[in-house]
């Protein structure tokens, strides 16, 4: 990371370009009037006060009254903390009034709806937050151990923690090594199901919700998932008759 790498981190966390490049500047500096800091911070000395001004209304920075004016920040642990905490209570204020927005024009899920969800990380965080929500039963399959992220994991494992019959399906004997180590229940395949989906990853979480990915012609992993639908409810049929079939032989 460079300075502009940390100026634009800064800026994530909330203070405006001035504000970054000052804080970083005086970091450098220890202490430093607004002329040293707007030699280093590459900043017109003329915007250095207004940005160090608002540096001390975030607590980021000391002001000596001297002359000329001095300026100190605090340290990086202290500076660490208060962006985070600013940063938490904005996050919080946000998405409490989100919150009471939904609550109040009523919005819901349509019943009906196939939902897609693009990006493996997006993937990854709709597996583990359907995996979360299962009350008696989960059935995961894929063919890869890269499929078988942290994430999945941890939610694979707190269901087998919380009581849910949770089954892991696959042709890889890898990936079912991993579904023994934490606890699920391995069952192997020599054979795709009927249909053959081409799937990445498949989901099935209490014969309610599904979900199924595949890699686009770019390797762009896609999900189309669903819950409470007609869509859900036949695959889960499907699936659950599959892999019944396929236990029973072993």
């Amino acid at each position: 990371m460079n300075d502009e790498d940390a100026v634009g981190a800064l800026k994530r966390l909330g203070l405006s370009t001035y504000e970054a490049r000052v804080f970083v500047a005086l970091q450098k500096l220890g202490t430093g009037s607004a002329s040293e800091v707007a030699d280093i911070a590459e900043v017109p000395r003329s915007q250095v006060y207004g940005a160090a001004e608002d540096l001390e209304g975030r607590g980021l920075v000391d002001v000596e009254q001297s002359n000329p004016t001095r300026y100190r920040p605090v340290g990086v642990e202290e500076a660490r903390e208060r962006l985070y905490r600013h940063l938490r209570s904005e996050s919080d204020a946000a998405f409490n009034y989100l919150e009471s927005v939904r609550e109040e024009y009523g919005a819901t899920e349509e019943s009906e709806s196939i939902w897609t969800v693009r990006g493996q990380a997006n993937v990854v965080s709709r597996t583990a937050q359907l995996a979360e929500s299962a009350e008696a039963h989960v059935l995961y399959g894929t063919d890869e151990t890269t499929h078988m992220e942290p994430a999945v994991r941890d939610a694979l494992v707190g269901a087998v923690a919380a009581g849910v019959d949770v089954t892991v399906v696959s042709e890889t004997e890898a990936v079912l090594d991993v579904a023994r180590d934490l606890g699920a229940r391995a069952v192997a395949v020599d054979q795709q199901p009927t249909p053959d989906m081409g799937a990445e990853r498949v989901v099935m979480v209490d014969d309610a919700a599904v979900l199924i990915s595949v890699a686009g012609d770019d390797g762009t992993e896609t999900a189309f998932w669903s819950r409470d639908t007609g869509f859900a409810g036949m695959l889960s049929s499907l699936l659950g008759e599959f892999v019944a079939d396929v236990a029973g032989e072993q």
